[in-house]
């Protein structure tokens, strides 16, 4: 496994200078954003300039681009909003397959008019799975397109609130292109969360999706979900690795949730649980 990092947690300037900011924390990899190069994460357009500096970024500083964030509500209850998301998304498709970018990941969405990560009642009923299916379905087509693949977050407070639903979305769909992002802080209840708890939800989710997660977030989890970084919370990221490794993840292990001077702690927890995995 290799670890990497959400490019926005180490903004900077310029794109070289983020990826720079990357390497400087002793890491390889991260999950580029085009808000660093200050486009909205799903563009309209991607300027031919943008696209030639994080080529030239890339090449200078030799940082992996493990991802790309294609995220968007996709299950907004306003339909123009759905749709004008999924017909943005060929750009943002073109731009990774041309940076070398093998993952796009996406969201469940939620019927939260303002937020696609603040949760609703509405997620839970029937017609709020079939737009998010029909939205994620369209995603998926236009991935195979470009030759790229698209990864959905299983989140408590979206539509795919459990690793259950995201198997289930999975299989209705049924595209080799739609996988897995998988974030155990965001399958387990803070307020309930006890050791034997958290590695029943890890076994089960992994056990569930395993093969089909191809990237994996190294968020924390912290009481009221405050935004600590990794071995500063509950999580045990010991086993957390262990259990993704024994499903036959090796893909990039990608820190977020935190402030950047706590990048340090976060990156000398996982470096010490991946071992020299970490920067293979």
């Amino acid at each position: 496994m290799r670890l990497g990092i959400f490019a926005k947690e180490l903004l900077r300037p310029t794109v070289a200078g983020t990826l720079h900011a990357v390497v400087d924390a002793g890491l390889s990899a991260v999950q580029f954003n085009f808000s660093v190069l200050g486009l909205p994460t799903v563009p309209d357009s991607v300027p031919a300039a943008a696209l030639t500096a994080t080529r030239d970024a890339v090449a200078c500083s030799g940082v992996r681009l493990a991802a790309i964030s294609g995220t968007f509500n996709t299950a907004h209850p306003d339909p123009a909003v759905r749709r004008a998301g999924v017909a943005r998304f060929p750009v943002l498709c073109e731009a990774a397959r041309g940076l070398e970018i093998p993952v796009i990941t996406l969201s469940s969405g939620s019927r939260h008019p303002r937020d696609m990560w603040g949760y609703h009642p509405g997620n839970a009923a029937a017609d709020a799975w079939s737009d998010s299916r029909d939205s994620l379905a369209a995603l998926s087509t236009i991935a195979a397109e470009y030759g790229v693949v698209v990864a959905v977050e299983p989140e408590h407070a979206n539509v795919l609130a459990t690793a259950a639903l995201a198997r289930r979305m999975l299989d209705e769909i049924g595209a080799p292109e739609l996988r897995i992002v998988f974030d155990a802080a965001n399958l387990i209840d803070p307020g309930f969360a006890t050791p034997d708890g958290m590695r029943s939800v890890i076994t089960e989710a992994v056990g569930l999706l395993g093969p089909d997660i191809v990237l994996a977030h190294a968020k924390e989890l912290a009481p009221g979900r405050r935004p600590v970084p990794a071995g500063a919370g509950m999580l045990p990221w010991d086993f957390i690795i262990e259990t993704l490794g024994g499903a036959g993840f090796d893909g990039t292990v990608v820190i977020h949730g935190l402030a950047e001077p706590d990048v340090p702690t976060a990156v000398h927890t996982l470096r010490g649980v991946l071992g020299n995995e970490s920067g293979a």
